[in-house]
């Protein structure tokens, strides 16, 4: 799979940055929507550190689903990302952000989950027609068909063996089809001030 090593300023990869904005399809993949995105309530951060049981990255997905309904009956899914960087070794994360688009709103939203609190419905963003229909397009499949982080970062070896080595540094992941040739996870940390970057495909053959 792909490996980028690069002066690291952050473990986030842009990608992962992007979806917490609700603006993943203008700022990964060169779509449309450069404009800003009108907020419909408080504009969603990026949470501190979170604490408490980590867990894989699909795990979550039944109650996001339940509450992105409950947020719109056509909310679909379109990226995944932990939501602090703190991914560990085995692809798992205390909490993760499941992001959705819907075309009868003309908006995204986030919903955060852990074990420890379950789902949390964030704030939703409006965004331009022409972005709302790109991301539309682009939504991830269904989930029996998805390869979930734990076994993603098997694959990814140059990060799984960075956290290996030091399991105290930030790491994110994050899953889209905007990014590459299709549904695709992207894992990144730090060794030092160098930037390790993987890209694993996210499907299952």
């Amino acid at each position: 799979m792909p490996l980028i090593r690069s002066t690291f300023a952050s473990p986030w990869p842009t990608m992962l940055v992007v979806i917490l904005l609700g603006l993943l399809a203008g700022g990964c993949s060169g779509g449309p929507g450069e404009s800003e995105p009108e907020t419909t309530g408080e504009s969603v951060m990026v949470a501190p550190r979170a604490e408490g049981e980590a867990v894989a990255a699909l795990s979550g997905l039944e109650a996001a689903d339940e509450a992105a309904v409950g947020w719109q009956e056509d909310a679909g899914l379109y990226a995944v990302a932990a939501a602090t960087p703190t991914l560990n070794a085995e692809g798992e994360s205390p909490s993760w952000l499941y992001t959705y688009v819907s075309e009868s709103a003309g908006a995204v939203a986030s919903v955060t989950y852990s074990e420890a609190e379950g789902a949390r419905l964030d704030p939703a963003q409006e965004l331009p027609e022409a972005d709302i229909t790109y991301i539309s397009d682009n939504l991830l499949p269904e989930p029996a068909s998805l390869t979930d982080s734990t076994e993603a970062i098997e694959a990814a070896r140059e990060v799984g063996s960075a956290l290996e080595e030091n399991p105290e540094a930030e790491a994110s992941a994050g899953l889209d089809s905007f990014s590459g040739n299709g549904p695709e996870w992207i894992f990144a940390t730090a060794q030092g001030e160098e930037r390790i970057e993987e890209r694993v495909p996210a499907t299952t053959p």
